[in-house]
């Protein structure tokens, strides 16, 4: 790939799964003109193969074997702190961009200048596309900071990070198996301000992650507490609950925490979680 030229470079990592990889790639053509892609096959067998895809921007990394999401990530990010893209967005190999996604981030992006990373709604679907539900993410960045301890408001695959934010805050842990993207998060926030647009800007497929095995499932609440104890914060009330959620999530006697401001409205003030800036 030559020097950039685009503003966004899309990281992707994908293990096997060819075909949803294709239809992610698809989904991006209409904003091709402001992306440069970098996709990681995470020791795909066989192969990713881009023969359909070779007008695309496209930098592909291979692994020899499969190594995980963050190490993967964590390739792809090393090969693009070496470049001078403007920012660095994720998707999933198996999500869909919609609704003009890098358009309206990058404008929103370039009108808030204080916003070092961004993210929007999103619809989880099936694996043959219908809705399940749509998201209720927090928007401002004084809501997404003040429930971080219990929940992460800012879904991975839609976030838009300036590249400056991103390389201060350096790579994602290996070590958090499943919980990589909330660790990562904690240390951008403590770095910059945040939103969530509004829009609806990606279809993201929930059936691989409903899938999980119980074993892995409990191994990402593990980690996450983890996470919640790295960044402890004892003057933050909400700290202490989402420790609490996290260890019945990990005996299971509270499976599923969806919805973290509608459960745990009862213990605070309405104004905590305002959407205001």
């Amino acid at each position: 790939m030559p020097t950039p030229s685009k503003p966004i470079v899309v990281l992707i990592t994908a293990f096997n799964r060819q075909s949803k990889l294709e239809r992610t790639l698809k989904s991006l053509q209409p904003e091709l003109h402001l992306l440069d892609i970098v996709l990681v096959d995470d020791g795909s067998n066989p192969p990713i193969q881009l023969n359909e895809f070779s007008d695309y921007p496209i930098y592909l990394i291979t692994l020899p074997h499969n190594v995980g999401a963050a190490t993967a990530a964590n390739a792809g990010l090393r090969y693009i702190y070496e470049k001078d893209y403007e920012y660095i967005a994720r998707i999933d190999s198996d999500d869909v961009a919609i609704n003009g996604r890098f358009t309206k981030q990058i404008n929103f992006m370039r009108e808030h200048q204080d916003i070092g990373v961004s993210g929007s709604q999103f619809h989880a679907v099936n694996d043959i596309g219908q809705v399940v539900y749509s998201s209720e993410l927090f928007e401002s960045n004084q809501s997404i900071k003040q429930i971080l301890a219990i929940s992460l408001m800012l879904h991975h695959p839609t976030l838009i990070i300036r590249t400056h934010i991103a390389k201060k805050t350096g790579f994602y842990d290996e070590k958090m198996i499943a919980a990589e993207d909330y660790d990562f998060c904690w240390r951008l926030l403590k770095l910059c301000k945040t939103k969530n647009l509004p829009e609806f800007l990606i279809n993201y497929e929930i059936g691989s992650i409903d899938s999980l095995s119980t074993g892995k499932r409990k191994l990402q609440a593990i980690n996450g507490l983890k996470v919640k104890l790295r960044y402890f914060e004892k003057r933050n009330p909400q700290a202490y609950i989402g420790i609490i959620a996290s260890v019945l999530d990990i005996v299971g006697v509270v499976k599923y925490f969806a919805n973290f401001k509608k459960y745990f409205a009862r213990f605070f003030d309405s104004s905590h979680f305002r959407d205001t800036q």
